[in-house]
């Protein structure tokens, strides 16, 4: 079924303002119906006659009609002020992920100018006392100090490109995704924080394609960011929940319109579940893709089969590229 970014069938929803509609007029044709089989309006007027010394009540149709006018203004006004502050919401979850952005920036800055540096010293530093050492002992902790480095310098560097893949700001968006897919190709847990765990037995026989049709690069650097978070916040969430084999990454850009496809061959899942953790999680990675849709003024679609599998399909419209 298809959901939009707040899980509510895009479809359906249409269909339901539809059948509303249609319950409006049949109200109408219902109601007219009626008044005509009981001869509402002589029965009205019969009973208004009683009264018509005392006030004039067979002007209150006319009144109503008034009010009636006056309400639908009112609604109006209030629809109006409806859609500012939604502009105005989207402003600012636009503004949050930029400063989400920033201080993921600053930090990745703060891990290669200072920690990266402090662990290439701890390595020549041990690289001489394995150079020097006397002893088995030494040599053995000295190596075990320079293993180690190693391990916390690989996984620093990791930490960095996800907080701010490298790639995007030397290469541009095409480039950057397809250095990501490469490298879940490589290793499914290297474009994860450290502290997300993915089973990488059940990745290693995943297929990975990639597509990209039209010119994705030259973007706004906000959008560009946007689009990189959203594949991979979906590959993120396919390699943790999916257990799919083959996952495919297409992305179109023509004509002012940019849409990205995330499909992949899982175990699927059913929307309306709320039940499992498992499936709690993966709507919380999905809620994070759905944000940064809504902050391009995007539409987000999930397509999902419990066995079968799950497609993500994002379209972005009014993109133009920065010449």
């Amino acid at each position: 079924m298809k959901v939009t970014p707040n899980f509510v069938d895009n479809k359906q929803h249409q269909q339901n303002i539809i059948i509303e509609l249609i319950g409006v007029l049949l109200a109408f044709v219902v109601s007219y119906a009626l008044s005509s089989f009981f001869n509402v309006s002589d029965h009205f007027y019969e009973w208004a006659q009683q009264y018509e010394k005392t006030s004039d009540i067979d002007e209150l149709i006319f009144a109503l009609l008034g009010f009636l006018l006056a309400l639908m203004w009112f609604a109006k006004r209030r629809i109006n002020e409806s859609r500012k502050l939604i502009l105005y919401n989207h402003s600012l979850l636009q503004r949050l992920l930029q400063i989400q952005e920033d201080e993921r920036k600053s930090i990745a800055q703060h891990l290669h100018d200072d920690l990266g540096q402090y662990l290439n010293a701890i390595k020549a530093h041990t690289s001489l006392l394995i150079d020097d050492a006397n002893n088995d002992a030494a040599l053995f902790a000295a190596q075990r100090i320079s293993s180690s480095a190693d391990h916390a310098y690989n996984t620093t560097r990791r930490m960095m490109h996800s907080l701010r893949p490298v790639a995007l700001d030397e290469l541009g968006l095409s480039a950057a995704i397809e250095h990501m897919i490469d490298t879940w190709k490589v290793n499914a847990n290297s474009s994860l924080n450290s502290h997300e765990k993915i089973d990488v037995n059940t990745q290693k026989n995943t297929e990975y394609r990639l597509e990209i049709t039209g010119d994705i690069d030259g973007l706004p650097e906000n959008t560009n960011i946007a689009i990189f978070r959203i594949v991979q916040e979906a590959l993120t969430n396919i390699a943790k929940h999916a257990q799919a084999t083959l996952i495919q990454v297409v992305i179109k850009n023509a004509d002012t319109i940019l849409n990205i496809t995330v499909q992949d061959n899982g175990i699927g899942f059913d929307v309306n579940q709320k039940t499992t953790d498992n499936h709690k999680q993966a709507c919380y990675g999905l809620l994070g893709i759905a944000e940064r849709v809504e902050a391009l003024a995007g539409t987000l679609h999930i397509v999902s089969i419990p066995a079968q599998g799950t497609a993500i399909a994002v379209e972005i419209k009014q993109l133009t590229l920065n010449k």
